[in-house]
């Protein structure tokens, strides 16, 4: 069960944990991901490579089923958001590693 008052930082930390990633990524000014923890992703789940943040982030949560939607990142808010992905978007990309730690060890 997911803690209410998480912030953004704990729960990148919470997958960098999770997903084995080595390290953690700090976040950026205004709360942005840096671009390099979603390219340790793609590497170590080997899935596609995307190009921007909340493309990088939706091709995951699809490879392993996980459906991204228009409150995951700021994409379709009114200010365009320049694509930053939400608190909620990165509890989706918690799930979609799990699915795919999951999907590592039945293998």
């Amino acid at each position: 069960m997911e803690k209410k008052n998480q912030t953004k930082q704990s729960i990148v930390n919470d997958i960098c944990t999770l997903a084995n990633l080595g390290e953690t990524f700090k976040l950026l000014r205004g709360s942005s991901i840096p671009i390099q923890f979603f390219q340790k992703l793609e590497r170590r789940f080997s899935i596609p490579i995307a190009n921007g943040m909340e493309v990088k982030a939706e091709t995951f949560c699809s490879f392993f089923g996980i459906e991204w939607t228009t409150d995951c990142d700021s994409s379709s808010s009114p200010s365009g958001g320049g694509g930053t992905v939400t608190k909620i978007g990165l509890l989706k990309i918690k799930e979609a590693v799990k699915v795919a730690i999951e999907r590592e060890i039945s293998d």
